[in-house]
């Protein structure tokens, strides 16, 4: 059977169109050739990289019907457990996150939930190292996350090194449904918006910046009070950096306004 390559967008939503043709490609290799399938079906994310021989190449476009029929043919066959295991190791930063992904969804698929108890196969252990990562960062970020008050709404600016706004965005509009706020990831430049009360929304980096134009910069009083709590309660004979670097690492720090 040849190589296939599925180029998608590099989102979450461009993944699952991947992973749903995936599927159909393997279907249609298998009645075609009638051999058994060797994971020779790959998925890269975004554009560029590299060709490779013998491989064919199939660019996809994210299409939102794709995307809710893998979504829920995961829920419904494999369970809410192993789709968020899935949908958190397709959050991390890794480049073969999406292969990864498609490997394992073959597999469970195959045995079902017992999949869980086969972590001695490579993409079982890769999927589930991923996905712990991913919750160990999201774990950080709920508690480093700095939200500044404009006036009009709340706005917090991080960098995580996975994408963290589908993980965590969640924890934030539980704990503050009626308040306007707006998280801006600065290393993938989209925004998630939340208005008080009703479902959120993605945006991208220039409707974020028209976003910040259209309200008047305000100083946040409670930033500066904030400041001065965090400087004024420590205790300098037991000031320990490599601890404090231990519980807040320095990557965190600079969107840490008791740090600028």
């Amino acid at each position: 059977m040849d190589n296939i390559i599925l180029r998608c967008d590099n989102n979450i939503n461009g993944i699952f169109t991947a992973i749903y043709d995936a599927f159909v490609y393997k279907n249609q290799m298998q009645k075609e050739n009638h051999e058994v399938y060797r994971d020779n079906i790959s998925i890269e994310i975004g554009i560029g990289g590299n060709y490779t021989l013998f491989s064919k190449m199939i660019d996809i476009e994210t299409d939102e019907v794709k995307v809710q029929k893998t979504i829920l043919t995961i829920q419904k066959k494999l369970g809410f457990k192993i789709y968020e295991t899935v949908f958190d190791a397709l959050c991390h930063y890794s480049d073969n996150r999406a292969t990864i992904v498609l490997g394992f969804l073959f597999r469970a698929f195959k045995v079902g939930q017992r999949i869980m108890e086969h972590m001695t196969d490579k993409y079982v252990m890769e999927v589930f190292e991923l996905s712990r990562k991913v919750n160990k960062e999201a774990d950080k970020i709920r508690g480093f996350i700095r939200f500044s008050d404009n006036g009009n709404y709340l706005l917090a600016r991080f960098e995580p090194k996975c994408d963290m706004i589908p993980v965590v965005m969640w924890h934030f509009v539980d704990r503050y449904p009626g308040e306007n706020f707006v998280i801006y990831d600065d290393r993938r430049r989209y925004a998630v918006v939340h208005p008080r009360l009703k479902e959120c929304f993605y945006i991208n980096e220039s409707e974020f910046k028209q976003l910040e134009r259209s309200v008047p910069v305000k100083t946040d009083s409670f930033e500066q009070l904030w400041k001065v709590y965090f400087e004024h309660t420590d205790i300098r004979e037991r000031f320990n950096p490599q601890c404090q670097r231990n519980l807040c690492p320095k990557w965190y720090r600079k969107n840490m306004v008791e740090f600028t």
